[in-house]
């Protein structure tokens, strides 16, 4: 199965939020959850000059999701054809099953990234789904299969793909783990689909 995953040129972002907006666009999603975010970091660089830096972040469908395995009603799936990781729409009858997403919050708490969402309203889980119906439609043209942030991207800041083909010079540097990047969490325990690179290209 190849693992797909997300690369990110932080050097490329600048901030415009673009990403979030098609995001909610895609999904039409409320001001209550929020399925990628813009992180902004400020401060002063080594060379003594004031830096600021953006860096776009989602959900990094991992290769162990600790998310799926903290959910007790197994909400969350992992696609067995690209490794997204999603969590099934609810269907009239899971309530009734009790296999409905119960708002319980023990994902958000594993989760290292955080990616999944609280929804106030319907007391449920969000997050990024990877645009899995984009990257597998067969109508849509095949350069719109990505999902909607990384096709809104005017900076070329963000990409999708199979993570054999986000590694190594395609992007301008050598892709890097998600280790080598700010922010970050560790990643050793989960083993992201993300890779990062910092040279503009």
């Amino acid at each position: 199965m190849p693992q797909y995953g997300f690369h990110v040129n932080i050097a490329n972002c600048i901030g415009c939020r673009a990403c979030e907006a098609a995001c909610n666009q895609e999904y039409n999603s409320k001001p209550r959850t929020k399925r990628r975010s813009v992180i902004v970091t400020d401060g002063v660089g080594a060379n003594g000059k004031p830096f600021m830096r953006f860096l776009s972040v989602a959900c990094n469908h991992c290769e162990i999701p600790a998310c799926l395995h903290a959910c007790p009603v197994q909400r969350y799936v992992k696609d067995p054809n690209t490794g997204i990781v999603y969590i099934k729409p609810s269907k009239a009858e899971d309530a009734v099953n009790g296999v409905d997403c119960i708002g319980c919050r023990r994902c958000e708490a594993a989760c290292p990234y955080g990616a999944p969402q609280f929804d106030p309203e319907t007391m449920t889980m969000d997050k990024c789904t990877g645009c899995l119906h984009r990257i597998t439609s067969t109508t849509l043209p095949v350069e719109s299969r990505v999902p909607a942030c990384v096709l809104t991207c005017s900076s070329n800041a963000l990409h999708f793909g199979p993570l054999a083909d986000l590694e190594g010079t395609k992007y301008g540097e050598a892709t890097k783990t998600i280790g080598s990047a700010p922010d970050i969490a560790d990643p050793t325990a989960t083993n992201p689909s993300i890779r990062f690179s910092n040279k503009r290209a």
